[in-house]
């Protein structure tokens, strides 16, 4: 009797150690069916004008459909629920977890909203060159003045923070930055010439109890010759990625920042998009004939720079999105859905897609040139 129990103990071992395989290294792969293909079934479709430059982002279960007129929140099936009229010449849009934005670049507004509408404007003294908001509601602008440019930090409540001026002759001009999601740290990117030689200054503030002793509330700082770096991502609140045009450096965000890895690119960037805590560089021709890529391949980096994946594509690839911890690849065939390297499904589709967002469980928003939809998987 004890044999038995023993010999049922074990069988079931191996069939909880197989599902787990199957969970873990297989069905990611397939979507539960074979080759993991999966068809689209369109719940509802709604028409715009691309000549108005529409915007569409999620926000809770409804959608938001932005433009040079007004913010709109609209139901799934394109009823208005709330709307608030401006102009704007140049807007832009940023979506960040409950809170989106418009802010008028080159203009001197950003409007911030969230699911119940309107929360409030800001209203700056100097063209805005480029702006960015965190998950909190935490605003940062930097706008053009006379002599240079101004670092503006409000918090979640609209009360200013921090007012910086910097300036051209010694300081360069603003490339990039971004805000932490806890809202406590910004990283800037300026570059500066001087003759023929180009230097990218890299600027860490801290805006916690930590950063109180520090000057300005800046950590530290790195200069980067010969290099020009206009993208910057924290991609958690720890970590940095600074993406140059010929190498990419990692940070970690101690009370003093910390450089970790440096790569060296031997190929060009076409696409460049993040997940949580991930860089997903779609890399293309070479620059070099040593240790290069191939054209066409999707690099996954960790936060610290390690490679965790490499998928050599074919086809050219037309779209890249990551959202939470997932990543969306379109080429002119084929849209796929991926999650730690592996395919969780892939469809056909001869649409251009500017834009996929998962909306609920198998459904998602599908923007297109002239119209958005909502479509659901179907195996």
């Amino acid at each position: 009797m004890k044999k038995q129990r023993i010999k049922v103990l074990l069988i079931m071992l191996l069939v909880i150690t197989s599902i787990t395989i199957y969970i873990l290294v297989i069905r990611p792969k397939g979507f539960g069916i074979i080759n993991g293909k999966v068809d689209f079934k369109v719940i509802n479709k709604i028409e715009y004008d691309p000549l108005d430059k529409v915007d569409i982002q999620q926000l809770d279960k409804n959608i938001i459909k932005s433009s040079k007129d007004g913010v709109t929140m609209e139901n799934l099936n394109g009823t208005a629920i709330w709307d608030k009229t401006f102009n704007m010449m140049n807007p832009k849009v940023i979506k960040e977890s409950k809170y989106l934005a418009v802010g008028d670049i080159s203009g001197k507004e950003v409007y911030l909203f969230n699911k119940e509408g309107f929360v409030r404007r800001y209203n700056v003294n100097y063209p805005i060159l480029m702006y960015d908001i965190n998950e909190k509601g935490i605003v940062v602008i930097i706008q053009q003045s006379v002599k240079g440019h101004i670092i503006e930090i409000f918090d979640d409540g609209g009360k200013r923070i921090v007012h910086r001026e910097t300036f051209l002759e010694s300081d360069g001009y603003p490339l990039a930055f971004d805000i932490s999601k806890d809202g406590t740290k910004v990283v800037t990117s300026y570059l500066f010439v001087k003759g023929n030689s180009i230097t990218s200054n890299l600027t860490f503030f801290n805006f916690s109890e930590t950063g109180q002793r520090f000057e300005e509330k800046v950590t530290g700082g790195y200069s980067i010759d010969g290099t020009i770096i206009p993208q910057l991502k924290i991609l958690d609140n720890k970590h940095v990625c600074a993406i140059g045009d010929n190498q990419i450096l990692f940070y970690k965000l101690d009370v003093v920042p910390e450089e970790i890895n440096q790569i060296e690119l031997t190929n060009e960037i076409k696409m460049v998009n993040y997940t949580d805590n991930k860089l997903l560089i779609l890399f293309g021709k070479t620059t070099k004939n040593d240790e290069s890529y191939k054209d066409n391949s999707l690099v996954i980096y960790s936060n610290i720079g390690k490679v965790l994946s490499n998928t050599e594509f074919d086809d050219n690839i037309t779209y890249l999105s990551g959202n939470m911890d997932k990543y969306y690849v379109e080429s002119d065939l084929f849209i796929r859905e991926y999650c730690n390297g592996k395919i969780n499904w892939k469809a056909t589709i001869k649409e251009d897609i500017k834009k996929i967002m998962p909306f609920g469980k198998n459904t998602f928003i599908i923007v297109l040139q002239d119209e958005y939809r909502i479509i659901k998987i179907v195996k």
